[in-house]
């Protein structure tokens, strides 16, 4: 369900989840479990770089999800599990395909041109894509870096910030073996208004014929080829249509494709033992996904077991390894929805309504119409699949021992290995073929990528406390890592038919293929020092160096150093005891200010590549020669550096049912790593260089409260908030923007701006103002049309009534001259997430929400479903209320004032009409395909009931728990596409907001059990 609202501001939505984390304090609570509750929050460790601290002595900016939060969440991945639970995090996934990637970004990111893409570690490895990598099930906690303290540590890699996950291990005591297990029905959630009466939209089609002159086409398509020399041909045409049409079929092709039911299986079971000596823990998951679309799936086979051991009396060893193996069918994303959305919804007197639907159409309505491009989405989803398979190894192993009392060593390596396999095949039925048979014919592809890297990591610590107040950490270390990776890939053509695929290539054509390899390393010594004095004064000092491969030598080495203190005012003497400790029992003031950097860059950018390629002598080929590539290598190149200051506070109130914890950031990005355009006298096009600068400033806020609570009953709030401004502070030689142009004309295009002295996420096209009207213009006695004075006058030509109008640019404010202008931002105000949690005996309820409040959308759905050719469908907001150009009475185009004002009694209104000046403005980009992209979803509701203890010893159980749960519930927002939470362009930093085509995020409902043995 989507509750659509019209008003553009859509802040005063909000104010009611402030209401609902605030909570209302009622209930007794005792003694005993106030200092529970304080021990809890004191013992609570958080893990940071190479270690991991209590949660009293953080200095630095860190959130926490625990896994009893993630446990909560049935998902297919962490990425879902994690998404709009942590302050400063914004996760927008590409859209509801099975194994569709997301947009990860902490704090805003710190690049314009290169990812954004946070580090991932996990147990104390590096792990690309970690949160898509690892079962959910596995994961202890996640702590996401945010703060110069806390990812300073791992330099080179910690500017877009970092997750550290820490996963399951196995526990002291009897063996404990646990099955969770949960299936999901997905439905779609919604359903475009498209135009669904077939008399409409013939009649719809018979005006786009008529004023794009194609009369015949229609007439071979919706009037039995009536001939248009046939007296009464257009006088005739609407009352043929009506009688012919009225009551005739109109096929949905959403309910058709979309309308069924894709069932997800999940399946976990983990083992735990150990003894004093040595913990043991090993888990599987399965999970299967089938999407609403045929050939749409993802399956996940995933194994994982570590071992901890103290070998001997301070001497420790643990090793941990996982093997994962994913298959997506389909890609993991759909840029057809627009296929699926245009097709006709009645085959006239041409195509039965089973044909229309069974068979492959694009080569007649093609052959009438050549701009008609979109192939019959049930038959090509047949016969274009394509499946994308990876599998992932990792090991990593460690030793560490103490010696001289308060000294310990550790060594720890990590191998993980990746095989990626994606495959293509189109046969005789697919577009590729019917458009190109000779030359393309039945085709396919196969690419192979592999890859292998390992770490080395070596860190001494030294933890001594001297006269009971002064505590000292301090940790040396340094690293090796290492990464190597090739792939090769080939596009085959022409197999004959009948074929056995891709199981037998030897007798198609190898049209293109390609071969790569590349390596990389990087060199680290780091150092950290914690000081707390008296558990009141604490001071954490970090600097690390890098050198990177990346880089030529003399540029290679990178030096970010950091600093961080904190005050926990609540320890002073002159606090405890004191009034205020009775209502504000945990004060701490934190401040930190360091510098990281980021290589994300390709390999060997530093030097210029040279080419072979082929130099014809008397026209004669065959003459191998070497020339240098385009892009000219810079040997200067060397670090983006990322300089950050945080400043925090920590507050536990009333008993600690209040904890709120509020940050205050501002993070200068410099000498970024940008491909900048040279002048043709050099002879390069391109060269990266370290040029520009940005920020990223803002606040974030996390509410905790126990709202209630009694013997029985609890209710607990968990609210974050984040809010962040970007800004570009410079770009290369003085340049003012940079421009990123994103989609097509018929799949709806807009250009953003990285504009100085302005935030990233604009978005500029031209601004619309509606159409022209009867009242627009003046007629004169031989029938033509004169613009009245006033009116802005279009770029080229005459406009008609019904024609785009797009508001004056040139400076005497009378014109439109194509010039773009601002006309929306695809970053929001601010975003967050709120979870409301219930429980009463056995039964528990959790409620999570999640909101993005203050971005814009550019709806390039709505573009490509605009009217550009012959026999496709269009939305009702468009059918239903276009400008008439054609009088049904003549069945032809009148250009009389007055007649058309009778067409169109609400002309102000109105859409355009299917003019063919207006065919060439749909391809503009427009302040109409703008729209307020503000959400609040209903994301999760979980209802569980956790067996009595009586029971589950009858059963020989330790714990049992079902659930139920709905995901994507309701969503509350004005945006008119399938869903607001979108980010179809691939650089989600600069290209924010923009959706095309996406695969739609459907409704599911959610069975699980968990049982503990």
């Amino acid at each position: 369900m989507s509750i659509k609202i019209k008003q553009k501001n859509f802040k005063p939505l909000i104010a009611p989840l402030f209401l609902l984390a605030s909570g209302f304090m009622f209930g007794q609570k005792t003694v005993n479990d106030t200092v529970k509750d304080k021990t809890k929050d004191i013992e609570e460790v958080v893990v940071i770089g190479y270690g991991k601290v209590k949660k009293s002595d953080l200095t630095g900016s860190v959130s926490s999800v625990s896994a009893k939060e993630l446990a909560a969440t049935p998902a297919m991945n962490a990425l879902q599990a994690l998404q709009g639970r942590a302050a400063g995090l914004n996760i927008v996934t590409a859209g509801g395909a099975p194994g569709a990637g997301a947009n990860v970004t902490v704090r805003g990111g710190s690049s314009i041109t290169q990812s954004s893409d946070p580090l991932y570690i996990v147990d104390g490895f590096q792990l690309d894509n970690a949160l898509n990598v690892i079962n959910p099930n596995d994961i202890e906690s996640i702590d996401v870096l945010k703060g110069a303290s806390a990812i300073a540590i791992y330099g080179a890699r910690g500017s877009n910030g970092i997750i550290v996950i820490k996963t399951k291990s196995g526990k002291k005591g009897r063996t404990v073996i646990n099955y969770n297990t949960f299936m999901s029905f997905d439905m779609l959630s919604k359903k475009l208004d498209m135009v669904s009466n077939s008399e409409q939209f013939v009649k719809y089609q018979y005006e786009l014929a008529q004023l794009q002159g194609k009369t015949t086409q229609w007439s071979n398509v919706f009037d039995n080829s009536l001939g248009t020399d046939t007296p009464g041909f257009y006088t005739g045409a609407y009352s043929r249509i009506a009688n012919r049409y009225g009551s005739a079929y109109g096929l949905d092709w959403q309910e058709r494709m979309l309308g069924g039911t894709g069932v997800t299986q999940n399946h976990n079971v983990n083992v735990s033992t150990g003894n004093d000596k040595t913990q043991a823990f090993i888990s599987y998951n399965y999970n299967k996904q089938e999407g609403l679309l045929q050939n749409f799936s993802e399956t996940r086979n995933s194994l994982r077991a570590n071992i901890n051991s103290e070998l001997y009396k301070g001497i420790r060893v643990d090793f941990n390894t996982m093997f994962t193996n994913n298959s997506v069918n389909g890609g993991g994303s759909y840029s057809g929805m627009k296929k699926i959305l245009l097709q006709p919804i009645n085959g006239g007197t041409l195509f039965t309504e089973d044909q229309l639907f069974n068979t492959q159409t694009f080569p007649d309505y093609s052959a009438l119409d050549s701009g008609f491009d979109t192939e019959n989405p049930y038959i090509e989803t047949q016969a274009s699949t394509s499946n994308k398979r990876t599998r992932t190894f990792v090991a990593n192993a460690g030793i560490e021992f103490d010696f001289l009392k308060n000294f310990t060593w550790r060594t720890a390596g990590q191998y993980s290995w990746t095989n990626t396999k994606s495959t293509s095949f189109s046969d005789q039925n697919s577009r590729a073929f019917l458009t190109d048979p000779v030359n393309t014919g039945i085709n396919g592809s196969i690419a192979n990528a592999e890859s292998f890297r390992y770490q080395i990591t070596n860190t001494l610590n030294y933890n001594k406390t001297f006269g009971e107040k002064h505590k000292v950490n301090a940790l040396i270390g340094n690293e090796i890592w290492y990464e190597e990776s090739e792939g090769n890939s080939m596009r085959l053509t022409k197999f004959p038919y009948p074929n056995f695929g891709l199981d037998d290539i030897a007798n198609a054509t190898v049209a293109d293929k390609n071969t790569d390899r590349s390596s990389n390393s990087l060199l680290s010594y780091f150092a950290r020092v914690n000081y707390n004095y008296d558990n009141r004064y604490l001071i954490t000092g970090t600097f690390r160096a890098d050198g990177s491969s990346k880089f030529a030598e003399g540029s290679r080495w990178g030096y970010f150093p950091s600093v961080a203190g904190a005050w926990r005012v609540s320890q002073e003497s002159f606090w405890e005891g004191h009034k205020i400790d009775k209502i504000v029992n945990d004060f701490k003031l934190r401040i930190e200010y360091g510098a990281t950097g980021n290589n994300g860059v390709s390999n060997n950018l530093w030097r210029t590549n040279v080419l072979l390629t082929d130099y014809p002598i008397n026209n004669t080929v065959g003459y191998p020669v070497y020339v240098t590539s385009t892009n000219w290598g810079n040997p200067s190149l060397q670090w983006e550096e990322l300089r950050t200051t945080n400043v925090g506070v920590d507050l536990a109130l009333f008993n600690n049912r209040i904890k709120l914890t509020s940050e205050w950031y501002n993070n200068n990005v410099s000498k970024m790593l940008l491909e900048s355009v040279l002048p043709v006298s050099t002879g390069y096009s391109r060269q990266y260089q370290n040029i520009g600068s940005m920020r990223n400033r803002g606040m974030e806020f996390t509410l905790n409260t126990v709202n209630l609570k009694s013997e029985n009953f609890r209710w607990t709030t968990d609210l974050n908030i984040s809010f962040n401004k970007s800004k570009v502070l410079s770009l290369e030689n003085g340049q003012q923007n940079k421009t990123f142009s994103v989609g097509g004309s018929r799949t709806g295009m807009v250009t953003y701006y990285a504009t100085v002295g302005q935030e990233l996420g604009d978005m500029y096209g031209y601004v619309y103002q509606g159409v022209y009207t009867t009242d627009d213009f003046t007629q004169n006695p031989d029938g033509s049309l004169t613009l009245n004075p006033g009116v802005v006058k279009p770029a080229t030509g005459t406009p008609k009534p019904g024609d785009m109008k797009f508001a004056a640019d040139n400076e005497a404010g009378d014109q439109f001259t194509r010039k773009m202008q601002k006309i929306g931002n695809g970053t929001p105000d601010f975003i967050g997430g709120i979870s409301n949690n219930f429980s009463y005996k056995g039964f528990d309820l959790a409620v999570f929400m999640k909101f993005s409040v203050g971005n814009d959308i550019y709806n390039a759905t709505k573009q490509s479903l605009s009217p550009y050719a012959m026999f496709q469908n269009v939305p009702s907001e468009f059918g239903d209320n276009y400008y008439h150009l054609i009088d049904p009475n003549t069945g032809q185009a009148t250009t009389n004032l007055v007649r058309l004002k009778e067409l169109n009694p609400n002309e102000s209104s109105s859409l355009w009409s299917l003019s063919n000046t207006n065919t060439t403005n749909i391809a503009y980009p427009s302040s109409y395909y703008v729209e307020d992209g503000s959400y609040l979803r209903i994301s999760q509701v979980t209802l569980g009931y956790s067996f009595p203890k009586d029971f589950l010893n009858k059963v020989m159980l330790t714990n049992a728990r079902i659930y139920f749960t709905v995901n994507n519930l309701a969503t509350i927002t004005g945006y008119s596409g399938y869903d607001p939470e979108v980010s179809a362009a691939s650089g989600v930093t600069v290209t924010p907001g923009y959706d095309s085509s996406t695969y739609p995020r459907s409704r599911s409902y959610v069975l699980g059990l968990n049982l503990t043995f």
